[in-house]
């Protein structure tokens, strides 16, 4: 009788570690403006305005916004396409956004790194 043979990778599960089995890449987004300020997400979700801008410019599958004056997002991109240096390339780019509220959010120096862990609640 024949037998399958099972084998391990040298690394099956990596605890405390984000693991990609396929294109989706996880990244951290910091939307930072001009003075090192971070800008408040909470309220840029109308139309035309930062968030739909930054989803638009990556194609993103997928996203999370902090609930905080902190600027951070996590994005769920293809990572065949996509890596955190063009990503940052790609979000610095929209410079200022002013949306249908008429308030501008300044995106010039975010920074984007590629997640190390990924939790939902």
């Amino acid at each position: 009788m024949a037998s399958i043979t099972r084998t391990i990778s040298t690394t099956p599960f990596a605890v405390g570690t984000y693991v990609q089995t396929s294109n989706v890449g996880a990244f951290k987004v910091t939307v930072i403006g001009a003075g090192a300020v971070t800008q408040d997400l909470r309220n840029e979700n109308a139309s035309r305005e930062v968030i739909e801008m930054i989803l638009t410019a990556t194609n993103a599958i997928g996203y999370t916004i902090a609930n905080a004056n902190s600027g951070i997002m996590t994005l769920l991109v293809d990572n065949s396409q996509w890596n955190a240096a063009a990503l940052q390339v790609a979000i610095r780019a929209l410079s200022s956004v002013q949306g249908d509220d008429s308030t501008a959010t300044d995106t010039s120096a975010s920074t984007v790194t590629a997640a190390t862990t990924l939790t939902a609640a």
